[in-house]
């Protein structure tokens, strides 16, 4: 049998050519016209995560083709190795829009930080509770998901713009629970008005874009339609005040748990790698181990199958459970894939809506949940974090080997310090 090495001077950009033989290349091929035509692949073609580069210019239709089935390939490879790795508990796919791009094309898509130094979070003890409680642990699921006040999934597309996603987000969730009324609230404005929460597609923080929220209110999306890329700040369209207070900031799994009772909760995690890129279903139950470069929103966490917090991207419906991830809980330190390492929510400015959350997940909104969230959160919210970081944007994250979690999530010695205060 004859054996092909598909290589051109374009993988230099893609991790390792692939060898395989006439029959297998033939059988690559055929998935990936698959996928080409699944909402997967036609998701990647509109967001510009097909092979980008300048030397792609001189290629023929051949050596093209030959690149997309190399890469193709890889990520094949590397869906196969996490399956054997994960052992059913989590499910992994090259059904996803990032399987024509390299590893570093993705990963320098999905870390979108900036350079500035580590600053202490300046957060009250009550608001620091690592390890979950012997009730905790036994407690019934929530699920925000099952709730009126919780929008469809979006796509941020080719923009570093998940901090935007993820606060807005929760303040439309939020607002919706105090006024019974769910609004559709713009992202674009934060991208290119917020620039003391962040970078516009070069990333942000969660915390300060809730501040800027509360302070200065949100246009709705018709009036300030989501472009994927950095704009002009227009302040012409009209900007609604949520029911929201400042930001609340905690830390561990214990308080992360404590919060959801009441309201979904902004977290950043660790996304940068082949787990996240090629989820397609259950329960993660392991991450690499490095610095948070994503910000997404816990949504509830249950024990069906596993302990977890359900977590909503903002990568649209096409990735993983319908835009969801499931995390395991209960592993200590900063949570699974660093999703306890900094949860934050806005404070509702009056008493919840009785409409709560779940405890039944549904792919159905319901305006009729069966048990209603616990006390409702203060309106007095911890102090804001006065040691802002440096807002000037680099291309490379902190690389402080002091801070990166070890290869066992579950055994990171994480005392519930915080010295991480990173911008996604």
């Amino acid at each position: 049998m004859k054996t092909i090495l598909l290589t051109t001077a374009l993988l230099v950009s893609t991790s390792c050519a692939v060898q395989m033989t006439d029959k297998e290349r033939t059988e690559i091929l055929q998935e990936l016209n698959k996928w080409k035509e699944s909402a997967a692949g036609k998701a990647a073609l509109a967001n510009n995560f097909f092979p980008q580069s300048p030397r792609q210019e001189g290629l023929s239709i051949h050596e093209k083709l030959n690149l997309e089935i190399t890469r193709f390939a890889h990520t094949k490879e590397v869906v196969e190795k996490l399956n054997k790795e994960h052992k059913g508990s989590a499910v992994f796919s090259t059904n996803n829009m990032f399987a024509l791009m390299s590893d570093e094309e993705y990963k320098k898509w999905i870390k979108g930080t900036f350079a500035h130094e580590q600053k202490k979070r300046q957060l009250r003890g009550e608001n620091i509770q690592l390890e979950l409680t012997a009730e905790q642990r036994q407690a019934n699921a929530i699920d925000w998901t099952t709730n009126k006040c919780m929008p469809a999934v979006k796509n941020q597309g080719q923009c570093g713009s998940c901090w935007t996603f993820a606060s807005v987000g929760v303040a439309e969730m939020a607002h919706c629970l105090v006024t019974g009324n769910l609004l559709d609230l713009a992202e674009q404005q934060l991208v290119d008005c917020a620039s003391d929460a962040g970078q516009g597609c070069q990333g942000g923080w969660p915390s300060k874009a809730l501040h800027y929220i509360n302070e200065n209110g949100v246009c709705s999306s018709n009036d300030y339609p989501y472009t994927a890329s950095d704009g002009q700040c227009n302040n012409s369209c009209h900007k609604t005040k949520l029911s929201i207070g400042e930001p609340v900031d905690i830390q561990g799994e214990s308080a992360l748990q404590s919060a959801l009772n009441n309201q979904p909760v902004s977290v950043a995690v660790e996304a940068g790698n082949d787990v996240w890129r090629n989820y397609q279903t259950g329960i993660v139950q392991q991450c690499p181990g490095a610095q948070s470069d994503h910000a997404v929103i816990a949504v509830g966490y249950g024990s069906d199958g596993g302990t977890y917090f359900k977590i909503r991207n903002s990568w649209g419906t096409e990735w993983g459970e319908q835009g969801y991830i499931r995390l395991q809980r209960g592993v200590g330190g900063k949570g699974m894939c660093n999703v306890a390492e900094q949860p934050t929510y806005p404070s509702m400015n009056g008493k919840p809506n009785p409409d709560g959350p779940t405890d039944e997940p549904s792919n159905d909104p319901t305006d009729e949940p069966s048990n209603d969230p616990t006390d409702s959160p203060s309106d007095d919210p911890s102090d804001f974090p006065s040691d802002d970081p440096s807002e000037d944007p680099s291309d490379d994250p902190s690389e402080d080997p002091s801070e990166d979690p070890s290869e066992d999530p579950s055994a990171d010695p994480w005392d519930g310090s915080n010295t991480w205060d990173w911008g996604f």
